[in-house]
């Protein structure tokens, strides 16, 4: 543990993306019933590094482009532009997101400082306000899946 963090920041970040990409490759290789060399997986990790790293500076040449210091959805579409299905995802996305575009905002709780509760009603409220936002949290994890998206690289 101590070496982690004599780790410079993009060494921690490679050791990172090195990480997750085993756990994956083990996940897959067990699913698919697959073998995958140690070689192999760290190939994988630094393309993955490597690609996550040009997707950055991308992005942030897009924003720096629109006048921006923060990338936003359009640069994303924008990086995506020449893979059809991911930007066919991305798009089927941001419809739904777009729906739910409307800020949500939690009611204030008044206390009544001499009992030092609310009143039913407001708690009640808050109650219902809570489920919705975790039911619309829970729809947005669904969304997440993905499902047959052509992941190679340019």
């Amino acid at each position: 543990m101590a070496m982690f963090q004599n780790l410079s920041a993009t060494q921690k970040l490679q050791a990172a993306v090195h990480k997750d990409v085993r756990g994956i490759c083990t996940e897959a290789s067990h699913f698919l019933g697959l073998e995958i060399t140690k070689p192999a997986i760290e190939v994988i990790a630094e393309l993955v590094f490597k690609k996550c790293r040009v997707y950055g500076s991308d992005l942030e040449a897009f924003a720096k482009h629109a006048k921006r210091s923060t990338i936003n959805a359009d640069d994303v579409k924008l990086l995506v532009r020449r893979n059809p299905s991911l930007k066919s995802r991305l798009l089927s996305l941001s419809s739904n997101c777009g729906k739910d575009k409307r800020r949500k905002s939690v009611p204030v709780v008044k206390q009544d400082v001499a009992k030092g509760a609310s009143t039913s009603g407001e708690c009640a409220a808050n109650v219902q306000l809570a489920s919705s936002l975790l039911e619309s949290k829970e729809s947005d994890v669904e969304d997440m899946v993905v499902d047959q998206i052509d992941l190679t690289f340019d």
